[in-house]
């Protein structure tokens, strides 16, 4: 049996509302370097990753009731943007540290979810979430290994800032 927005615990729409509030930044994320106008190399990879997480998106949108929603949807949007935009001011390889800095965050909070002890109970959304985490497994390993070697320690500072940024997104993201 599908499992519907109505039928929700309320733990699990919270959960779902911090997937849809990091799948809403994630799109801002590409939409940030987009608006760049980056190059055609980096243009591609956000093209593809854009259309990943609108499905991601979607997918979660679908499983959350209107009221279950994040209320914060417009700081996540302005957030991803930045988050995007301003690396892609620097360098591509900003954007590339980035997005696996971001991706290594939502790969350890998709599996903390898929592991959540009640998530059996539903296990169309954690084969949906595990799915997801495997996208953005993806994308880590696909950004980190274009970003090439070791970030400098500007860059590390940033990916520190990003991934703090992030657990606190999901944590404000549970409750409104």
């Amino acid at each position: 049996m599908a499992v519907t927005a109505i039928e929700l615990p309320i733990w699990l729409e919270a959960e779902l509302r911090s997937d849809q509030a990091g799948e809403t930044g994630a799109v801002w994320i590409y939409r940030g370097v987009l608006a760049t106008q980056p190059g055609p190399a980096l243009r591609q990879f956000c093209l593809r990753h854009l259309a990943t997480e609108q499905r991601h998106l979607a997918e979660i949108n679908a499983l959350l009731p209107p009221q279950g929603r994040s209320l914060l949807l417009p700081i996540w949007r302005i957030a991803g943007f930045l988050t995007g935009f301003l690396p892609a001011c620097v360098s591509e390889r900003s954007v590339y540290l980035t997005v696996a800095a971001v991706e290594t965050f939502v790969q350890a909070h998709y599996q903390q979810q898929i592991v959540h002890a009640e998530m059996r109970q539903f296990p169309n959304v954690k084969e949906k979430l595990a799915a997801f985490m495997r996208d953005e497994i993806d994308h880590k390993d696909e950004a980190a290994n274009l970003a090439g070697g070791l970030p400098s320690a500007a860059a590390k500072r940033w990916c520190y800032l990003v991934g703090a940024g992030s657990k606190i997104a999901v944590r404000l993201a549970r409750r409104v």
